[in-house]
Parts: structure tokens; C-alpha cells; sequence
């Protein structure tokens, strides 16, 4: 009879323990800047129900074997700083109920001028969005002739990780026949990047390239960056900029659904393909070495 009743109290206390939460994930870690979503798993032990809460929303799920696991959808982060997201874990059973909390980190907006927010895939590819860069005489949106040669200038920055000296940049602009009215012809950079180097790195190779997103889209995975030359007509944009008519070098490093991201004045602009299809005439892969 002894033992019978052992067996009993035995059971009873298994059946009321306290519920325990012996651990809680989410995924991904870090939810992009332009929205997505993020699972919460929790793993526990005496629990019959979990509610996971946060963010504004709450669900609900059966736990009893063990685990339970939500997802949240989030909607695009328009601050300049990653948004911290608290989220609570609460285990419910017959022996009560217990919480544990976790934070789900939300990036920041980068600071690109008109970006399509959207999360990293075939079509979306923000490159390093976060660099920053030196405006080589050149502020938006000016089209001053030495656009060339800071295009290659950057394009140095984002490929090789180096920083080109600006008066050293400005120098072989000059050295090179450029003017700040006159500009410089395309064929004239290459010929000076190959033979002098702009700023110590020499120009090894130069591939051109068709203009279409996909080949956009496909390089830029590839290389990493490429230089570009646009053309204006009067009152054309760029991003949203308003400019006059010329020849205008920048630099793409990533795409968007709805365009190419392109360096020039120091920043990253988001183009339209629209633009990019009115606009550029030339596309170039290049090989240098230090």
C-alpha cells in the first residue's frame, strides 16, 4: 500500500511542476531595415500553452511537447537607428506559469538618398550601403568635370579598401588634361589610370559590359563595383536630384527592386531603372593593383 501511495504522490508532483523555459531563440538575429519577419522559438519543460508577445502583437500555441515557435512580421525601420523590439516568453501549465524576455534587434535605415527599403534577394542587393565616402570637389548636383576621376576614386575605396588622397585625385585630373568646365574624356581615364594610376593604383583591366538590369544586377555580385557614365539631358534626375545636361561618372555597388544604388558627391543615391535606362551609355568592370 506504501509503495501504491508513493507512486502516487509521485505522479501528482510530476503533473504540477512549475514550468521552466530552458531556452529562446529568434531568427534571423537581426531583421533587415526594410521589414521582414523574425521566428521566436522557446524551448520548455511542464507546459501545456506558450504566449510569445511583442512588437505590438501576441499569438498564442500549444507547447506540451516541448517547443513552441512564432514568427512576427515587422514593417520597415524608417529611423537613422537600429530599433530594439521586446518580446516576453510566458510557459503555462497545470503547476503555473513562468516569463523569460529577449529583444529583437531591427537594423537602421542606411543613409542613401530616395532607398527602396526591401530584404536581401535576387532582386535586392544593398552592397556597402553604410560606407561613407569623400566628395572629391564634387557636391550635389554639380557636375563638375572631375566627376571621372572621383568615380575611380571610389571606386578604389569600395573594391580595394583604400582612401585616395583628394588633392592627390584632383592633381591627376588636371595632370591628365581634365578641366572643371571641360571634363574629361572616358577614353583619357582609362589611358592615365592605366599608365600612371590614379593615387598609386594602377588600372590592369577593363571589361565593358551591356546595360540591362540583369547584367546590372549580375556584375555588380560579381565585381563588386563598376564605373558607369551617364548622360543628361536638361532638367534629367538622378535619384532625386535635378540636373543639367552633361557626362556624369558614378559608381554602382547595388541594386533594389526599383534601381541601381550608385555613388557620386559622397554619397549613395537610389536610381529608377527608368533613369538608369534613359540615362547611362557606358558600364565597366575594372582590374587594379596596388
Amino acid at each position: 500500500m506504501s509503495a501504491l501511495l508513493l507512486g502516487v504522490f509521485a505522479s501528482g508532483a510530476s503533473a504540477h511542476a512549475h514550468p521552466v523555459i530552458s531556452s529562446v531563440s529568434v531568427s534571423p538575429q537581426l531583421v533587415p531595415s526594410g521589414g521582414g519577419s523574425a521566428t521566436v522559438t522557446a524551448h520548455v519543460r511542464n507546459a501545456t500553452s506558450c504566449r510569445i508577445a511583442g512588437g505590438g502583437s501576441a499569438q498564442s500555441v500549444r507547447c506540451a511537447s516541448g517547443r513552441a515557435s512564432v514568427q512576427f512580421s515587422f514593417s520597415a525601420n524608417t529611423a537613422s537607428t537600429t530599433t530594439d523590439w521586446s518580446f516576453t516568453v510566458e510557459a503555462r501549465g497545470p503547476g503555473g506559469k513562468t516569463r523569460k524576455s529577449l529583444t529583437i534587434f531591427q537594423a537602421a535605415t542606411p543613409p542613401v538618398v530616395g532607398l527602396d527599403q526591401c530584404a536581401s534577394a535576387v532582386n535586392c542587393f544593398y552592397g556597402p550601403i553604410w560606407e561613407t565616402y569623400k566628395t572629391y570637389g564634387n557636391t550635389a548636383p554639380s557636375l563638375l568635370g572631375d566627376c571621372a576621376f572621383a568615380a575611380a576614386a571610389d571606386w578604389e575605396q569600395i573594391v580595394l579598401k583604400v582612401e585616395p588622397d583628394e588633392t592627390v585625385v584632383g592633381y591627376q585630373f588636371a595632370e591628365a588634361g581634365g578641366t572643371a568646365l571641360g571634363g574629361i574624356a572616358q577614353t583619357a581615364v582609362w589611358s592615365y589610370w592605366e599608365h600612371y594610376g590614379i593615387d598609386g593604383i594602377v588600372q590592369t583591366g577593363l571589361e565593358s559590359f551591356n546595360l540591362t538590369p540583369t547584367n546590372v544586377e549580375n556584375a555588380v555580385r560579381d565585381y563588386t563595383a563598376l564605373i558607369v557614365e551617364l548622360r543628361f539631358v536638361a532638367n534629367d534626375y538622378i535619384a532625386r536630384y535635378n540636373v543639367s545636361a552633361g557626362i556624369h561618372d558614378v559608381v554602382v555597388d547595388g541594386f533594389t527592386p526599383e534601381g541601381p544604388l550608385v555613388v557620386s558627391w559622397g554619397k549613395t543615391l537610389q536610381m529608377t531603372w527608368e533613369q538608369w535606362d534613359d540615362e547611362a551609355v557606358g558600364m565597366w568592370a575594372i582590374s587594379a593593383s596596388l
